[in-house]
């Protein structure tokens, strides 16, 4: 019987949104080479492995969540090709393969046979099947997850290495007030976030009119939330890379599969 936090993860992948595109007739490996042909020249991948490098010999593993079906849809299967890509760069002169947990609960049998296909080393797993003490060893993908799944994994496992949605651009349709109401752990991440930037504030202050006033009124009372009382893991997030704010992004041959990601890092 599945544990509440479980079947809350569970109810929560319910909420991706899939692409609607749809793959074309090439079988399915020659789609794959050639997504991954794609990747490989790209700034986006060089970029990524620089920011990784530092930590590359530490990860041991890959925890990827809401993929998608990649027998079936456009944005899953360049989702995929980088998951490969990352398995062959972080792989790299380690003594053993790095083991790779992956789920989805609209995985089709021909994606789990081709999981199968990848080797032991690969597995399917709703919860996962790594000790929490393993959290810095373990690069978390989580490509176009929604707010709930993603408040649920990082309560749960307790990421280090997120290459995920950009914290800040995933959550600005909500207020800080209201954020704090429904994601609570999500709400102090991003206020971790904006402490980083916190000294860029100027001696120069303008003009500002009365309805500029009563912003700034709101905006102190949001910045009076105690985030304190939220428990967590981590005291700091940094933004490692946002890939030239999306640019690199966008314009490409993937449309919409990475839009918005980042590569963050919780201490």
């Amino acid at each position: 019987m599945k544990s509440a936090t479980e079947q809350s993860i569970s109810n929560d992948f319910e909420l991706v949104g899939r692409t609607s595109a749809k793959l074309a007739s090439a079988t399915f490996e020659d789609s794959l080479s050639e997504r991954r042909d794609t990747i490989k020249k790209s700034k986006m991948l060089k970029i990524l492995f620089t920011q990784l490098n530092p930590h590359a010999r530490e990860i041991s593993k890959i925890r990827c969540l809401a993929i998608g079906s990649f027998n079936e849809e456009f944005a899953a299967l360049y989702q995929l090709a980088l998951l490969l890509e990352l398995v062959e760069l972080l792989g790299e002169d380690k003594e053993c393969p790095l083991r790779v947990s992956v789920y989805d609960p609209v995985f089709t049998d021909a994606d789990k046979k081709f999981i199968e296909t990848l080797g032991t080393s690969w597995s399917v797993d709703e919860k996962s099947p790594w000790d929490s003490e393993d959290d810095s060893k373990v690069l978390f993908f989580l490509p176009h997850a929604p707010l709930d799944l993603t408040e649920r994994i990082v309560i749960a496992e307790e990421p280090r290495i997120l290459l995920a949605n950009h914290i800040v651009k995933h959550v600005d349709r909500y207020t800080k007030l209201q954020l704090f109401q429904k994601y609570p752990v999500l709400a102090k991440l991003n206020q971790a976030l904006a402490h980083n930037d916190a000294h860029k504030d100027s001696e120069f202050k303008p003009f500002m009119s009365k309805r500029n006033r009563r912003k700034q009124k709101n905006k102190v009372q949001q910045d009076t939330i105690d985030y304190d009382q939220i428990k967590s893991y981590f005291k700091s997030v940094e933004i490692l890379t946002d890939f030239d704010n999306g640019d690199l992004l966008i314009d490409q041959p993937w449309i919409n599969s990475f839009s918005d990601m980042a590569l963050h890092e919780i201490k």
